[in-house]
């Protein structure tokens, strides 16, 4: 793993939090493509107060970034340079308001989100269990699955912007459009409310149930993969794309496209980022030579690393 050589620098440059400031932190052991570098300093904030005063305080020319469960991003092979932060225990209260509305942490997983909202009897969050993520990022990226999306969901959100100052956002000023919203790269979510209605335990399951057979059979739930890889097109689902035009089980190093649902890529044990950025990157060429379409991003390619 490279390491960045003045990032204990970096940390003697910075107001000194409560929480942790970590230098040449490893991501890859919990990324869940399990590759990438390190970030160059790693924070940790104790709580919301504790983030507030640190983003005050941060000079302007110093860059940074949130990471949450790590599920739809692809971090690259040199790491991530300035300030990475994760947002943990202190952003994970979730509970009931006004009897069927959910206030979440920004930390709290998607899959816990749906898992609570059935313990209570609220329905619309079936769809949630089936997202590898977790809340902060759902909303900045409008996640979604099965016909529903987040947008249908969401009240308000509470955000964090670079000076350290919080605010409420309503729905209806995200902009939220497929697979993004108008939140801006260095504003993070602290919370979210979120409105669904009573329903049956008993609804709500099964539900749930259909949602995970649906997953285990269609998708490479056991591999190490980032989640949908493209986004869908107007007009096709991006897999319908990638099989028309001959690149399922297509590898490069020792990234693959699922044979399974060929709008993963996997990988197979030894791969580096570069190798699925690579794939991801011949991918795209194959689909637009075929088709005429391009193919984007769903997931965030971050950090730095070898050109490719």
């Amino acid at each position: 793993m490279k390491l960045w050589p003045n990032a204990d620098l970096l940390v003697d440059k910075l107001y000194k939090p409560s929480g942790r400031l970590i230098p040449n932190y490893p991501l890859a052991s919990s990324s869940w493509f399990r590759v990438g570098g390190a970030a160059e300093v790693m924070f940790f904030p104790e709580d919301e107060h504790d983030l507030a005063i640190f983003l005050e305080k941060l000079p302007n020319d110093i860059n940074y970034c949130v990471l949450g469960n790590k599920s739809n991003v692809l971090i690259r092979d040199y790491g991530i340079s300035g300030i990475v932060i994760s947002l943990g225990k202190a952003f994970s209260k979730i509970e009931v308001v006004d009897g069927d509305k959910i206030l979440s942490g920004c930390s709290v997983l998607d899959k816990k989100l749906s898992s609570f909202a059935l313990q209570n009897n609220i329905g619309g969050f079936s769809f949630y269990n089936s997202i590898p993520g977790s809340v902060g990022g759902a909303i900045k990226m409008n996640a979604g699955a099965f016909g529903q999306e987040t947008k249908d969901l969401l009240i308000e959100v509470t955000l964090i912007d670079r000076s350290g100052i919080t605010y409420n956002v309503k729905n209806s000023l995200l902009d939220f459009k497929y697979r993004s919203s108008n939140i801006a790269n260095e504003t993070l979510c602290l919370s979210a409310l979120y409105q669904g209605y009573h329903s049956q335990y008993h609804r709500i399951y099964d539900e749930m149930i259909s949602i995970k057979n649906l997953r285990n059979n269609s998708q490479p739930l056991r591999e190490k993969t980032g989640g949908s890889t493209f986004k869908n097109t107007k007009h096709k689902k991006a897999w319908e794309l990638i099989e028309l035009s001959g690149c399922r089980g297509l590898s490069v190093g020792g990234a693959s496209v699922s044979r399974k649902h060929c709008n993963f890529i996997i990988n197979n044990g030894n791969a580096t980022a570069r190798d699925v950025e690579s794939l991801g990157k011949l991918i795209i060429s194959k689909v637009k030579s075929v088709t005429g379409i391009k193919l984007e991003w769903e997931i965030k390619c971050i950090g730095s690393g070898p050109e490719i």
